[in-house]
């Protein structure tokens, strides 16, 4: 019989993850392999751990197979378009799989093998997508049980910076999760939710000039955009008549407006390579705006008003336009943006994250009109015990013990919307300090 638990990945995600199957491990009588492809970072998440390391490149199946091979479970912290591959290995060896990544399609169709076979291919269990289906779904069970009818359902986080560690960054903002996909936001197709009964869709290249300010009771003024397809939760959440469905990501206050000046002016391209004569930062931005190689970028954007004066300040702590070379393996213009934001966006190891999430959900009950407002705040400890590992990590790691345990009645590719998974998740993530503050509106 099977009895260990393989990890794939021990990135920034992965610490309060491991930690937590660590003593399950320990509890249960099963071993824990952790694999990656740096020795750096299996050394700095698990160097205080009694598990298995190994260091793997996993681009490479047949070392995937053999590792896959006689494990009972595969927890991917991969890259979303290695989850597929490394899922079609767990149907091969009978291993269940979970991940805190969004379904796809590639997944979904694994969905009957899956469960013929008995397994549980349990995904976006996670921060968001995770948290939010269990918090949100808890909330309109009880208010639907309750005998009220939803109108509105608004769900928002963000994974940002306490602002006491960027007094001196106009940004706000500083790396939690993976650099390339703060970069590349809203790159995967349009933007689609439902405000008011009207459907609306936004494109990639407009989404941040689309963003709203947010208030959120207690804890402040946000900017928020809108996150991928809001609609494909409508079915699951059972949000089919409900004439507000939104799912948006958060940022410091004046954050999507520049950075919506950035994508304007091409800065996050990842699809044309950059000409041989471009070998600095100066050079692309040069090259991009048509401004002089000695002027500053933020002259050229007042000159040409795409900025107004107080927005300078931002262009100009970029330093968008330093001379140095970069690395010669960069190859597109968003490349060369985020190797300037790794930089200057770096989780210092004195810095503290913060989680924001924040649900907003409308209903009717009793002829009033009410809203639901759900908090959650969580602050990391440093640069390594952050809040959006935390807030990964414990909610998969907590899935996985939940699979393990035998008594999932759920097969196939599971999403945690159920009662099973909230009811048993939630508690115990209060006590790991993950907790929501909820108060109740009357609107009317």
């Amino acid at each position: 019989m099977n009895s260990g638990i393989l990890v794939l990945g021990a990135g920034r995600s992965s610490r309060f993850l491991l930690m937590q199957l660590t003593e399950f491990c320990h509890k249960t009588d099963r071993s824990l392999t952790v694999c990656d492809s740096s020795q750096k970072e299996l050394d700095k998440h698990t160097f205080d751990l009694q598990l298995e390391r190994k260091i793997i490149n996993a681009s490479d199946p047949d070392a995937l197979e053999l590792l896959i091979a006689g494990k009972e479970m595969v927890v991917s912290l991969l890259p979303p378009p290695m989850h597929p591959t490394v899922a079609a290995m767990c149907l091969k060896y009978k291993s269940h799989f979970a991940s805190a990544s969004y379904v796809g399609e590639a997944m979904r169709d694994m969905d009957e093998a899956a469960g013929n076979a008995g397994l549980v291919f349990l995904n976006e269990l996670g921060l968001d997508p995770g948290i939010d289906h269990l918090s949100a779904m808890k909330a309109m069970d009880e208010i639907r049980a309750d005998g009220g009818e939803i109108t509105s359902f608004e769900s928002y986080c963000g994974g940002l910076i306490a602002e006491k560690y960027c007094t001196d960054n106009p940004w706000k903002y500083k790396f939690s999760w993976n650099p390339r996909n703060v970069v590349l936001s809203g790159q995967g197709g349009n933007s689609i939710y439902r405000q008011q009964k009207q459907l609306r869709s936004i494109p990639w290249h407009r989404l941040f000039a689309e963003a709203k300010n947010l208030s959120i009771p207690g804890l402040g003024e946000f900017d928020a955009y809108a996150n991928r397809d809001s609609l494909t939760y409508q079915s699951l959440y059972k949000l089919d008549d409900t004439d507000t469905i939104f799912r948006g990501t958060l940022r410091r206050g004046n954050f999507c407006k520049n950075w919506q000046v950035l994508v304007s002016l091409g800065f996050t391209d990842a699809l044309s390579l950059l000409p041989q004569n471009i070998n600095s930062v100066n050079d692309l931005c040069c090259a991009l705006t048509g401004k002089k190689s000695q002027q500053q970028l933020s002259d050229w954007l007042l000159k040409n008003r795409w900025i107004s004066e107080e927005q300078a300040i931002w262009f100009d702590y970029l330093n968008l336009e330093s001379t140095r070379p970069f690395d010669s393996k960069v190859n597109n213009a968003a490349e060369v943006l985020e190797a300037v934001l790794l930089e200057k966006w770096k989780l210092m190891p004195e810095d503290c994250d913060e989680v924001v999430m924040y649900h907003s959900i409308g209903f009717v009950k009793d002829g009033r009109k009410q809203k639901f407002h759900s908090m959650l705040c969580v602050r990391g400890e440093d640069d390594m015990h952050t809040a959006m590992a935390k807030t990964v990590g414990l909610p998969l790691a907590l899935g996985v013990e939940l699979v393990l345990s035998g008594n999932c009645s759920e097969c196939g590719v599971v999403i945690p919307v159920s009662d099973y998974w909230y009811k048993q998740i939630l508690p115990r993530l209060e006590e790991m300090g993950i907790s929501f503050t909820e108060q109740i509106e009357i609107c009317d």
